[in-house]
């Protein structure tokens, strides 16, 4: 008996005699990295169709085919709209030859009306007549710009530079206005986009450099826009990122992880215990140790501290702190 309690006693001592040494949080913090999904959406993404019913003649244009802004998409039966523009030309020049004689006509009443041989009327039905003949061929210059235009919609043309990612039509098939043949994606200048925790949006602003990481593929980023609006189930809010200037394109629908880290040290998990049913660490203040409660602290997981880097933390010893008597709780560094 005489000796269990020299041990307790000796044990005792020594524990309470326990030396304790500091490090700068400089040397001990720790800057987490954040992830969240990311996928690389084509900036444009068109759903090709046709502006009028006609059947169709050819498709040139292949999936997974690269083609430049201009590119024939899409070639539809274009005969019934030929038919169309040759009979407006030929309209508009019938009403030319009318209106040729409609104004020999006029030069011819109006030289008479002066030598009193056709009355004030009569010049102005003559003067009505060309105007009536002026006024149906502005009507057929309309018609055939409007047969032209048609015509030239037989033939789909792609609107930007872009890989064919589907097709919905094959030759023979009658479009119809309205309906898709094609998906084209554009191929430059692709987003990113991501859905970021709202709780890790002010971490995500503030970082220096973000990383896409996707297999083996490793691309540094830049942030384009951060949405305002904040989704109400998940608590996430979209980020739309692009690959750095001067890199090479990005392949629409790539997926990964958008990568950052934080530039708030963090205090290791290894650091934080429980005093008086509060998480905290021990910092070292006029030369004494004193415990900072960290209220955001969780355990098994880093906190963010706003401390200086030159913050003096105990490190050896530590865990003693706490089984020393009035040593329980403390004011924080800075005045927390």
């Amino acid at each position: 008996m005489r000796l269990l309690a020299f041990i307790l006693l000796a044990l005792s001592t020594g524990v309470h005699a326990e030396t304790w040494s500091p490090r700068p949080l400089a040397e001990l913090a720790i800057y987490p990295e954040f992830r969240a999904p990311a996928t690389v959406v084509a900036r444009e993404e068109a759903r090709i169709a046709a502006e009028l019913s006609a059947r169709v003649v050819a498709m040139p244009a292949r999936i997974g085919e690269a083609v430049a802004r201009g590119a024939e998409l899409v070639r539809l039966d274009d005969a019934a709209f030929r038919i169309e523009l040759d009979r407006v030309r030929a309209q508009i020049a019938l009403i030319d030859s009318r209106l040729r004689l409609a104004r020999a006509q006029l030069e011819q009443s109006r030289a008479l009306a002066a030598r009193g041989f056709i009355s004030a009327d009569g010049l102005r039905i003559r003067e009505t007549e060309l105007g009536v003949l002026q006024s149906e061929r502005d009507a057929a210059r309309a018609a055939q710009a409007a047969a032209e235009l048609a015509l030239a919609r037989t033939v789909i043309r792609a609107p930007y530079d872009g890989v064919v990612r589907d097709r919905r039509a094959a030759v023979g098939d009658l479009a119809a206005p309205g309906t898709p043949l094609l998906t084209l994606s554009a191929t430059a200048d692709a987003e990113i986009h991501a859905r970021v925790p709202q709780a890790q949006i002010d971490s995500l602003q503030a970082a220096g450099a973000w990383t896409l990481v996707a297999g083996e593929t490793v691309r540094p980023l830049r942030i384009r826009r951060v949405s305002p609006v904040v989704e109400a189930a998940g608590q996430a809010r979209d980020v739309v990122l692009a690959a750095a200037a001067g890199d090479a394109p990005l392949a629409p629908g790539l997926a990964g992880e958008l990568r950052w880290r934080s530039t708030v040290p963090h205090l290791p998990p290894a650091y934080l215990q429980q005093i008086d049913g509060r998480l905290g660490a021990w910092v070292v203040r006029a030369g004494e140790p004193v415990f900072v409660a960290l209220p955001h602290a969780q355990a098994g997981r880093p906190v963010a501290v706003d401390w200086p880097l030159q913050t003096a933390v105990v490190d050896q010893g530590r865990f003693a702190l706490g089984l020393r008597d009035g040593q329980t709780s403390g004011a924080g560094v800075n005045g927390q």
